[in-house]
């Protein structure tokens, strides 16, 4: 991660040092959260609630929709999930609605809002912890939030050291975004949010180790984009006429298959060709997420698979077979075209297997069988 861009009058190292030691993810949020209000809204002055709302919303997808862990420390995730029961919200309804329906609760004595206000108790005060660093040292816990407060009163104008913002009534708790900082933020919001994002990377893989793509999985899901997928299974059949559904034994012709993910997409977050077979649409819905009974249904799966890299192998479309070739470390068309069957059907177990049980683990539903 490159460094913070330098500013002549703002004390940019005190920024650079907000993730330091971090052991929940409250920081991450808080930090995105201003920085897309910032970009929204265009005014210095933010309502606490509103951040803590949009704080829900940035780990929502990441926690509901694509099961990640936030450890066990971390309220923020947990929130997320309980709200998820408590709401009609589903895991991918859209940012906009998540927000409207916290906002409305935050308007509420319940005690979904109340957890959610708690948030507020520490992170926007603790945030500027480096900001106070040694007027904090050897103060108490329970005093940290008062003296910062004052602090940031006092170093709001200050000429050699501005704290980032204060706190302020402005209707309703708010912090105010010093001029300078303001600025700044504005100047540098895609700089500053790659920041933040680097280190929540850093922060969520060790909590989640080797779960595939979590730079993937923060945001609202994006669009699949199957145009690859779906010109390579286009080829294959034109190659083989017909092919059989590993899930129902249907017949499937070039005009009736849908393309199903064996690892599910929502865990992969990927379209790797080496992870995708047609299926019939309604085989597709039936399996939806769920994690295929891996003993009967894997070595169908690598068959098929197999059938459909040999197919192409004497096609001109070479660029087809290239998440192969990245698989299987095969630097050419002849030496996929040479690759025994077991050789491929172990590395591709090697490769599917492991993730299996880490999908498992993390709470994907597994065992689906395909019932007519």
């Amino acid at each position: 991660m490159t460094a913070l861009p330098q500013s002549n009058n703002l004390p940019i190292s005190f920024l650079a040092s907000i993730f330091d030691n971090v052991t929940n993810s409250y920081k991450f949020y808080w930090f995105l959260s201003i920085l897309d209000s910032i970009s929204a809204q265009q005014s210095p002055i933010i309502p606490i609630n509103k951040l803590l709302a949009r704080m829900i919303v940035g780990v929502w997808y990441p926690t509901n929709y694509f099961r990640l862990s936030f450890g066990k420390q971390d309220r923020l995730g947990e929130i997320s999930l309980e709200l998820a029961k408590t709401t009609c919200l589903t895991s991918d309804s859209k940012r906009q609605d998540i927000i409207q329906t916290i906002e409305a609760y935050l308007l509420e004595d319940i005690p979904i809002s109340q957890d959610i206000k708690s948030l507020g108790n520490y992170v926007p005060y603790r945030f500027l912890r480096p900001f106070f660093a040694s007027q904090l040292r050897g103060k108490e816990d329970w005093k940290v939030n008062r003296t910062i407060i004052d602090f940031t009163q006092q170093a709001f104008f200050s000429q050699e050291h501005p704290c980032l913002y204060r706190f302020i009534n402005h209707h309703e708790p708010a912090i105010e975004i010093q001029p300078q900082w303001y600025s700044y933020l504005n100047q540098h919001l895609s700089i500053l949010t790659d920041f933040c994002l680097w280190n929540l990377v850093s922060y969520l893989q060790k909590r989640n180790p080797n779960v595939p793509n979590i730079n993937s999985k923060l945001f609202e899901p994006s669009q699949r984009n199957l145009v690859l997928a779906k010109d390579f299974w286009r080829m294959v059949f034109d190659q083989v006429g017909e092919l059989t559904c590993i899930y129902s034994g249907q017949e499937m012709s070039k005009s009736y298959y849908s393309l199903d993910h064996f690892l599910p997409w929502r865990f992969v977050s990927h379209d790797l060709l080496w992870n995708i077979i047609p299926t019939p649409k309604n085989v597709n819905s039936s399996k939806s997420d769920v994690l295929p009974d891996f003993d009967c249904y894997f070595d169908p799966f690598a068959k098929l698979q197999y059938q459909a890299v040999q197919s192409l192998t004497d096609c001109r479309k070479n660029n087809l077979l290239e998440d192969y070739h990245m698989l299987f470390g095969t630097n050419s068309t002849i030496d996929l075209k040479n690759l025994p069957y077991q050789i491929f059907r172990d590395k591709l177990q090697a490769s599917i297997a492991p993730q299996f049980q880490i999908a498992t683990n993390m709470g994907f539903a597994t065992g689906w069988i395909y019932v007519r």
